[in-house]
């Protein structure tokens, strides 16, 4: 009896270790393929970072000395004297893609950034603005958009890179103190350049009323400003009226399923 008990032991040993060996195999081919995969995406993010800094230090020049000091001034004499703190070679940028429309800069942020428009809505979501795979992407206009920002809201899109880049920083907005420190953007475009007064942030759907970019009456778009206002995370005292035109940046944050951050801020055209 004992003899067998070893023998039907020893005769199951061996399809445990084929077992045992196939799970190694298994699970190192998982771990090597997790390497490539985390490795890959790693190098793409630096060939992204890298090529944004190469079209910077080629097409624009920053000087955060170069906008008007508010101190003591009222707002409509900033307006006057302010400059956007970045100057953009829109020739240049053309000359590598003409679906180039503006830039994208937030002083202190990694938001230093071109924006483009194409046909759709999905092209430059892992394209570099080249037009080169990169799943870092560009910032991007809704192609539904009028491509000189003549949409009454004026929709630009980016990815949460994990790396910080892209639109990362908007969901920093989600407290009070960081909007404090910082309150406005700049876009430049071909046409002029704005600063952008942004007035709410806040966490939506991805399909949500935010995503409007036109409307059929100045009562529908005041009180589309109004409830944008009233989700906000922050409280400011930038006033939004019926003449003005706005931005609004989108990119994804986790708090749920297709939830979104977004950003809304209204345009200033700068005469310096």
């Amino acid at each position: 009896m004992a003899d067998n008990l070893f023998d039907l032991v020893n005769s199951m040993k061996k399809p445990v270790k084929i077992i045992l060996a196939c799970l190694i195999v298994v699970l190192v081919a998982v771990f090597g393929y997790s390497a490539y995969r985390v490795t890959h995406t790693l190098h793409q993010y630096n060939e992204s970072a890298r090529y944004y800094e190469k079209t910077r230090q080629s097409a624009v020049a920053v000087d955060p000395e170069k906008h008007a000091d508010p101190t003591g001034q009222q707002p409509q004499e900033i307006e006057k004297t302010e400059k956007s703190p970045i100057t953009v070679d829109f020739d240049a940028l053309k000359a590598i893609n003409p679906d180039i429309r503006g830039w994208l800069y937030s002083e202190g942020t990694k938001i230093n950034y071109p924006v483009v428009q194409a046909r759709d809505n999905a092209y430059y979501l892992y394209r570099l603005m080249d037009g080169s795979y990169n799943p870092g992407g560009t910032l991007f206009m809704d192609y539904r958009c009028q491509s000189d920002f003549g949409s009454k809201n004026t929709i630009i899109y980016g990815h949460h890179m994990q790396d910080g880049s892209m639109l990362a920083s908007l969901v920093n907005y989600g407290k009070q103190a960081y909007y404090d420190e910082h309150p406005v953007m700049y876009l430049n475009t071909p046409d002029g350049d704005y600063r952008l007064e942004i007035f709410a942030g806040f966490v939506t759907w991805y399909d949500s009323r935010v995503y409007m970019y036109d409307f059929s009456s100045r009562t529908e778009f005041d009180e589309w400003v109004e409830l944008m206002r009233s989700y906000s995370d922050f409280s400011c005292d930038v006033e939004v009226n019926q003449e003005d035109y706005l931005i609004t940046l989108s990119t994804c944050t986790y708090d749920y399923d297709n939830a979104r951050y977004v950003v809304l801020a209204r345009m200033v055209p700068l005469n310096g």
